[in-house]
């Protein structure tokens, strides 16, 4: 699915349990049915997965998701606007 970059923020934290917590949290916008204009909302990309060199706010890219929800790759590649 096609999502517009807002905004990046690396996040570095232990959680309550005790582990250790890195990725970057980003902030996204996308068409979405029934939504006049675009839906936004906020995914955690772990450390483990790669982002595309030099993601920045402003850049589209697609994003996919595993069967659990969470992102599963990030990629600019086959992107037409």
């Amino acid at each position: 699915m096609l999502h517009h970059i807002l905004g990046i923020r690396p996040v570095n934290f232990t959680a309550d349990d005790g582990r250790a917590i890195s990725g970057t949290t980003i902030y996204v916008s996308f068409a979405d049915e029934g939504v006049i204009g675009e839906a936004a909302d906020k995914l955690f990309v772990s450390s483990t997965l790669a982002l595309p060199v030099g993601l920045k706010p402003g850049d589209m890219v697609n994003i996919t998701f595993n069967r659990k929800g969470k992102v599963d790759r990030i990629t600019t590649d086959d992107i037409d606007i």
